[in-house]
């Protein structure tokens, strides 16, 4: 019977990547719980073992989930022919806070079982093939609306990716090509940039050693502050094994 459930909630968040639906936070405790908001870059600048790192932390932090808490997928925006996929639903807030019902300890397990399929859908090599761009930008204002809706919760932004944004306006392959500071006050100016007041962001799987990945660093940090946000060393990383290291400990939820 365990097989047919884990097939059942398979099929099921198949139907939801492919679609693009997501679930409404409408009805649940706005005190309770922590959304986490998570980018999945699969472009091809990065490595199987790149992948295979960032898809075993959100695995990993999937496992942490706790009830009331929210999660949202979301790909990468890209050129391909296909539009970028996203999934969010939220895990029900308990009537008692500490102590969960049989009842909600299996929404739980269930809840845990779909979201690691669907990150099994949202990691598809195949599709991998298909992308002929990487658009950061699109991919953060999408996550900033994302956050707007988490209301009351503590919001996290994972961004499982190198940072190399792909674009025909910006392109981050080589250091030159590297906007500069007068390209982001252009952009907040015109109230281009998606706001992240408040919300933690973490990169997992960034390029830290060489000279671009340095430059790439810079521009994002300076980004990031013109968002309302900022990216603390210890949160641009290149690899993160621990799933308790997705926090901003310093950072205040407003």
């Amino acid at each position: 019977m365990m097989r047919n459930m884990k097939a059942i909630f398979v099929v099921l968040a198949s139907a939801l990547v492919a679609t693009g639906c997501d679930k409404a936070v409408g009805g649940e405790s706005a005190s309770q719980g922590r959304s986490y908001i998570v980018g999945i870059d699969i472009s091809g600048s990065r490595t199987k073992t790149d992948l295979d790192e960032s898809k075993a932390l959100l695995n990993a932090l999937i496992d942490r989930l706790q009830a009331g808490d929210h999660l949202t997928l979301i790909e990468v925006y890209q050129g391909g022919r296909q539009p970028a996929r996203q999934w969010s639903d939220s895990i029900r807030t308990p009537r008692n806070p500490g102590t969960l019902t049989p009842s909600e300890k299996q929404h739980l397990s269930d809840f845990k079982d779909i979201a690691r399929a669907q990150t099994s859908i949202l990691f598809d090599s195949a599709r991998a093939k298909e992308i002929h761009a990487t658009d950061i930008f699109g991919t953060l204002t999408r996550a900033a609306d994302y956050a707007k809706a988490s209301r009351n919760r503590a919001t996290t932004l994972l961004l499982l990716s190198d940072m190399m944004n792909e674009t025909p306006d910006v392109t981050m392959t080589s250091r030159q090509d590297i906007p500069g500071d007068g390209w982001i006050r252009h952009l907040a100016a015109a109230k281009r940039i998606p706001q992240l007041s408040g919300v933690c962001v973490v990169v997992a799987g960034a390029d830290v050693s060489s000279a671009r990945g340095a430059a790439i660093r810079e521009f994002w940090n300076k980004y990031f502050q013109a968002a309302g946000t900022r990216v603390s060393p210890d949160n641009y990383r290149n690899m993160i094994s621990d799933p308790s290291e997705v926090a901003c400990p310093s950072l205040v939820p407003t």
